[in-house]
């Protein structure tokens, strides 16, 4: 009896312990079960087989050809509408298989997407692949088409942004700008040079283009895998449970279509900003964040210190350090102010009113340094001080690293003094403002 006794007290003290105990290993060293299977990854239906897509078009899908009227008119899947048109119901979109070819489905894919279709296809391996599995195609000019609009009014899907979301954006966690105009896109040791030129605060260098094979689309698993060792620095990748933004020059960049589909097949949330660099710029009154070398900042401080030797704040520009206050002061770049990032949001306004009083943030420029090309923290301040009012962003990526490589003189400066501890006074009811 008492051992019974003993077992129900045991099993209702087990009922007792929170979920969260009895997931890992509890006081009284409860067996752990062990982790299941890791979660299977299920990606849309976007890419099928000529055997699918023939499937769709016999229960009422329609073919969709991206390509231009004379190799429509040379071959084409049977009732096929021609680009710009938008059939009803599901739509099966193919092209030729060079990258022009891609490219095309890919426009055509978002256009369906921002029309409020949601139900689209993409034939993988295009009118090749459906005529080497050997299904019949036809020849001759498209036939004539009822309006579009007769087929009724339908709800565009979220697939673009508005420049307002954009800036109001830019740098928040969950939300990740890519940027598609150079052909390079990121790489570690050099900045592509249109990026470097200028862009959106705390965007990344995209280039879609890389991500495909030499014919044909690339699996969904691995533009997922490829994507999730992207990042600004090796180790530090975005999330890719983030709502991704592609941005070119304008809409008429075929590389933001193809990003578009490309991360829509991994499974990522994706979405295009149409306006681009066009729009983000056109008045100045927004921030832009531009890649400065040693040389091109060295050059600027000269201006008021021609022997880059003055302890004090530069004249002409916002030079801030973001490196811990030791190194700081061991050596840094004439006319800096040190501002730990860790302290960034809190100490950013304190900082620059005490170095640069009274500064007019939409024509001064504003330097952020770190250690060198590996260090992240000029991005991320870079995007918190736009969103403080800075326009003129110079992101000195190469740090103190390029800077003494360059020959180029560093300063020291005695370490801070210990905080001097709080009077009573100090500490007092109606102080609490004080500082030591």
């Amino acid at each position: 009896m008492a051992l019974k006794t003993v077992a129900r007290w045991s099993f209702a003290l087990l009922l007792l312990l929170p979920a969260s105990r009895l997931v890992g290993q509890s006081p009284l060293q409860w067996p752990v079960p062990p982790p299941g299977p890791p979660r299977r990854l299920v990606f849309p239906e976007i890419l099928i087989a000529p055997a699918e897509a023939a499937k769709l078009l016999k229960g009422g899908a329609t073919a969709l050809d991206a390509r231009g009227s004379e190799a429509y008119a040379a071959g084409h899947l049977p009732g096929a509408a021609t680009a710009g048109e938008t059939p009803p119901g599901t739509i099966v979109v193919y092209g030729g298989e060079d990258g022009a070819g891609r490219e095309e489905v890919a426009r055509q894919y978002r256009r369906l997407r921002r029309e409020g279709i949601s139900e689209v296809r993409v034939l993988d391996g295009g009118i090749a692949a459906w005529r080497a599995s050997g299904r019949p195609v036809e020849t001759g000019p498209p036939n004539s088409r009822p309006n579009p609009a007769s087929t009724g009014a339908r709800t565009a899907l979220e697939v673009e942004v508005e420049t307002k979301q954009v800036a109001e954006a830019f740098g928040q966690e969950g939300f990740e700008l890519l940027d598609v105009r150079d052909a390079r896109g990121w790489n570690r040791w050099r900045t592509p040079p249109t990026f470097a030129a200028g862009h959106i605060p705390y965007s990344l260098p995209f280039d879609p283009r890389a991500l495909l094979p030499a014919r044909g689309w690339p699996r969904p698993a691995e533009v997922r895998r490829r994507l999730a060792a992207f990042g600004p620095r090796p180790g530090d990748p975005v999330n890719l449970e983030s709502t991704f933004v592609l941005y070119a020059g304008d809409e008429a960049d075929p590389r933001l279509d193809l990003g578009y589909l490309l991360l829509t097949l991994a499974g990522l949330d994706a979405r295009v900003f149409p306006g681009g660099w066009k729009e983000w710029t056109a008045g100045g009154a927004r921030p832009v964040v531009r890649v400065i070398s040693a040389a091109e900042l060295a050059g600027r401080l000269r201006r008021g210190d021609p022997g880059l030797s003055a302890d004090r704040p530069a004249r002409d520009l916002v030079l801030v350090d973001l490196r811990e206050p030791r190194d700081f002061a061991i050596g840094h770049l004439p006319g800096a102010l040190s501002l730990p990032f860790v302290h960034f949001a809190a100490d950013f306004e304190k900082t620059v009113e005490s170095g640069w009083p009274g500064a007019d943030r939409a024509t001064l420029p504003l330097v952020l340094y770190c250690y060198g090309i590996d260090c992240v923290r000029s991005r991320k301040a870079g995007a918190q001080a736009a969103h403080a009012g800075f326009r003129d962003l110079l992101w000195f990526r190469g740090g103190v690293q390029e800077w003494r490589e360059a020959g180029l003189p560093l300063l020291d400066s005695p370490p801070a003094p210990p905080p001097t501890p709080a009077s009573p006074a100090a500490t007092s009811p109606g102080r609490g403002d004080a500082r030591p």
